[in-house]
């Protein structure tokens, strides 16, 4: 055997090889690695008198688990952010959105006309911070409590969350209140309040344009 045909065969196993492993890697490992991709059902409960309260990374004063708990959901986005709100007026849950708007997040905002610019409302704050919010005048509350987690993020590995309930985003929900929040990533779910958010969004206005 010649030392040329010796360098061509050698040649042919290793491209052999390199195809070998990038079929496996396509069929398997990246099949395997979607299968397993996390999924997360938490529901997390407000019960007015029975949360002890701890420090946390996400808030300069004491807050208890559940507090604790939704701060951390509102600090996983990498893409979007999408909220539809009654009512909006802690601090805390405004600051954890103004990080992600400075970090680059895409952040929307329906809430509800009446309660856009009640007294603690964090809406003119976003708004200047250039925020887009959406509302519509009407006679008809906008009662939704929720919000979409990168939704919009277009990656296959992203995990996409849905996060609603009975709560409002205020003190006295969070706080003194017995309130619930589901926070899920089933995707048939977060499909259904993702097709609502966007009719909504396309029916709802600028809040500047009505102004």
């Amino acid at each position: 055997m010649s030392l040329y045909t010796g360098y061509c065969q050698t040649f042919v196993l290793i491209f052999a090889f390199a195809l070998a492993s990038k079929y496996y890697y396509n069929n398997y490992y990246t099949k395997n690695r979607k299968q397993t991709k996390k999924e997360i059902h938490e529901v997390i409960m407000f019960s007015h008198g029975t949360g002890v309260l701890k420090k946390s990374k996400y808030s300069r004063c004491m807050i208890t688990q559940s507090m604790d708990r939704l701060l951390f959901y509102l600090s996983t986005p990498r893409y979007s952010l999408d909220i539809c709100m009654y009512v909006f007026t802690n601090l805390d849950l405004a600051n954890a959105i103004i990080k992600l708007h400075y970090k680059g997040v895409k952040i929307r905002m329906i809430i509800d006309a009446d309660m856009a610019y009640c007294s603690g409302s964090n809406v003119k704050r976003l708004e200047k911070l250039g925020v887009p919010v959406r509302w519509m005048k009407s006679t008809n509350l906008m009662h939704h409590k929720f919000c979409l987690i990168d939704t919009q993020s277009g990656d296959a590995d992203t995990t996409s969350l849905f996060i609603g309930g009975s709560l409002n985003w205020t003190n006295q929900a969070l706080h003194g209140n017995w309130e619930d929040v589901l926070v899920t990533s089933q995707e048939e779910i977060v499909c259904q309040y993702k097709a609502e958010y966007e009719r909504l969004w396309s029916m709802f206005r600028p809040v500047i344009d009505l102004l």
